[in-house]
């Protein structure tokens, strides 16, 4: 058993993209099969269980970025301890107040208590930057060590709504008809909601996402293609590993919604690509976009316009950067073996 064990602990260090994908499409795909049907049939207490597939991405690369270097064991688990603390007393909070305000369900015990188990997910993520083992706190510095200009986690919170309010405005000088809002009434409730479901998707696709997508998959894709075929392979697994949410589950859409994200998951993914490497491999730039596109996408409308801004801006980066080429193997934002092994 133990020759068994030794022999995947390296199987997996030899192949931790493969090892990546596989065991997240696996802990989520599974999960959500399994248990979607039973939330649209009303049992509301399985949604941590769901939870944990949308916090796949992260838990997976947390797990293998401690199996990849587990010693030696540095710092004190006291920070660790303090922020699982306050991430799941702030993390419940916010899932709580979204459920209620902006899905307007009965606050009731049950939901609160369904809050403070799921928010255990956030908190232990947002907990794993202070981890005691040189893999993981390696793995997720860049959330409380920022590299790169400020300017470009600036860029990171207006880009996405400011292409789509300029698309918009774009669409209306030609004549077309398109509300700025979804709603029909523009109040200072809707700005609390908007604020609330930016609250809630820092605690969801902030933590539950960026650390596997952008944290741990995209360096290493750097390291075997350039920048451009990088995004379009993660972006293509990224959009595809929604299916089971879309495809009759508790996010589901129509054939031509599903494949319009799709090829918008694939453009922000070279966006995302573009400010990643832009400061030199920060996940926190990606975990700052990834919730304002999510917020922008519920609260505004997305018109011809902004669909040929972002087009655009995505033929601009990719030009700028030129993408093509492949980074140098000294760049930070590229995984290297060497400074990471056990």
């Amino acid at each position: 058993m133990k020759v068994d064990m030794i022999n995947l602990t390296e199987y997996l260090k030899r192949h931790q993209l493969i090892a990546y994908f596989v065991l997240t499409y696996a802990l989520s795909w599974v999960l959500w099969i399994l248990l979607q049907p039973l939330y649209l049939e009303g049992r509301r207490t399985v949604a941590p269980l769901i939870s944990v597939g949308i916090f796949a991405p992260a838990l997976v690369s947390i797990g293998l970025s401690a199996l990849l270097k587990p010693h030696p064991r540095q710092g004190s688990r006291k920070y660790a301890v303090i922020a699982f603390v306050v991430v799941w007393i702030l993390a419940s909070l916010i899932i709580t107040l979204y459920l209620t305000v902006n899905q307007q369900m009965d606050l009731t015990t049950r939901l609160v208590i369904v809050s403070a188990i799921t928010g255990v997910l956030p908190a232990f993520v947002g907990s794993s930057v202070f981890s005691t083992i040189p893999g993981v706190r390696e793995h997720l510095c860049t959330y409380i060590n920022p590299r790169g200009s400020f300017g470009y986690y600036l860029l990171a919170i207006i880009l996405i709504p400011a292409i789509w309010l300029v698309g918009n405005l774009l669409s209306r000088a030609f004549g077309m008809e398109v509300p700025f809002v979804r709603s029909p009434v523009v109040d200072i409730k809707l700005l609390g909601t908007a604020v609330l479901m930016f609250l809630y998707n820092i605690a969801y696709s902030a933590l539950s996402e960026e650390p596997g997508w952008r944290g741990f998959a995209l360096p290493r894709l750097e390291t075997k293609f350039n920048p451009l075929v990088s995004s379009l392979i993660l972006g293509a697994l990224w959009a595809v590993w929604h299916a089971p949410l879309k495809f009759g589950g508790i996010d589901a859409a129509s054939l031509s919604e599903i494949i319009t994200e799709w090829v918008l998951i694939v453009l922000v993914t070279i966006i995302f690509t573009w400010l990643f490497n832009r400061t030199k491999g920060s996940i926190l730039v990606t975990a700052l976009i990834h919730p304002v596109m999510n917020t922008t996408g519920n609260f505004l409308n997305a018109s011809i316009g902004a669909l040929i801004l972002l087009v655009v801006f995505t033929v601009f980066v990719i030009m700028l950067d030129k993408m093509w080429r492949k980074l140098p193997a000294d760049n930070p934002a590229i995984y290297l073996a060497s400074t990471h092994a056990a």
